[in-house]
């Protein structure tokens, strides 16, 4: 008798705990502020969680002026990645920064999101207050990846320019950022591109401005460019 009550004290203990084992570090992301800022349920409150080593483009800066289409892209990003799921939060050295927010990287299904962001060229990889201890070499990886593929910010000729003398500042190498083409070798096309890019723009586009001159291309029709295998720039939308 005395094993059978220990036997069902023991079940009704474990089945009080299963709902708080299952949910054990997974805290649900109420908002995204923008492509580097979230709001979590944390612990019953709801926290401001900082990304660590990311920095993605300006979208809810109260200078409008600071305020880009970039960063709106990626805070949308964010938004369709994180919004309403449930996320766990790796901290590293501190846990809060200076304006009290949480510095974690953000796992949504075992994927670090920290790491999506800058594969995806919408962040750099941001060091401006150190290194990576856990993930330094995949973060090197993923802003190579998206800076050989000229993905997002390093498709944008002044954005490039602009993180790259940020990140010089942070300790890194400078990289060169050569001018971007005159428009006498883009008026003959109808639609050009870069040799190594996989999208094709109108030749007013601001991103040609950052394409070298010996890796532009043209194309006389918007079908040839699809066919060269590109597909259309979303800002200029050719």
């Amino acid at each position: 008798m005395k094993k059978s009550i220990k036997i069902i004290i023991f079940l009704i203990a474990f089945l009080l705990l299963l709902p708080a084992l299952s949910l054990a570090g997974q805290y649900k992301v109420i908002r995204v502020v923008d492509g580097d800022t979230i709001i979590v349920d944390y612990q019953g409150k709801y926290e401001k969680v900082r990304l660590l080593c990311v920095n993605t483009p300006e979208s809810v800066h109260p200078d409008e002026k600071q305020n880009t289409f970039m960063g709106k892209v990626a805070s949308d990003y964010t938004k369709e990645s994180l919004e309403g799921k449930y996320a766990d939060l790796e901290f590293e050295g501190p846990r809060r920064g200076k304006y009290r927010r949480l510095l974690a990287y953000v796992f949504v299904e075992g994927k670090n999101f920290n790491l999506e962001l800058v594969k995806q060229g919408l962040s750099p990889y941001y060091t401006k207050y150190g290194l990576s201890q856990k993930y330094n070499r995949e973060f090197r990886e993923a802003e190579k990846y998206a800076r050989d593929y000229k993905l997002n910010i390093w498709e944008d000729y002044e954005l490039t320019k602009n993180y790259l003398r940020l990140k010089s500042k942070w300790g890194q190498h400078r990289t060169q950022v050569r001018a971007p083409p005159t428009t006498t070798q883009t008026n003959e096309w109808n639609y050009v591109a870069s040799r190594n890019s996989k999208v094709f723009h109108h030749t007013d586009c601001g991103y040609v401005k950052r394409i070298l001159p010996k890796n532009l291309i043209g194309f006389n029709s918007r079908e040839e460019a699809i066919q060269s295998g590109r597909r259309p720039c979303k800002v200029c939308r050719p």
